[in-house]
């Protein structure tokens, strides 16, 4: 396994990236680091902030509001 780091650009979907080196034509394993755009952790932070859980106390209350419905389903409550 040969592991090559390389810088490419993104457009309309499709990566595209040069080599600086010597590689054989074959099928490769990509891995897209996309420094400015948001991951998921960010993304669903964002969502949780616009629907007014912005703080640690408004976040600690909605997750006991979710074990306590868990706990009904259950029939444990």
């Amino acid at each position: 396994m040969k592991i090559i780091k390389t810088k490419g650009i993104i457009e309309n979907g499709q990566v595209k990236a040069t080599l600086n080196e010597d590689c054989s034509d074959s099928e490769v394993d990509v891995i897209v680091v996309a420094k400015d755009e948001p991951d998921e952790f960010d993304q669903r932070y964002q969502m949780m902030i616009e629907k007014g859980y912005d703080t640690p106390e408004k976040v600690h209350q909605l997750i006991q509001q979710v074990k306590l419905e868990m706990l009904k389903e259950k029939g444990r409550a």
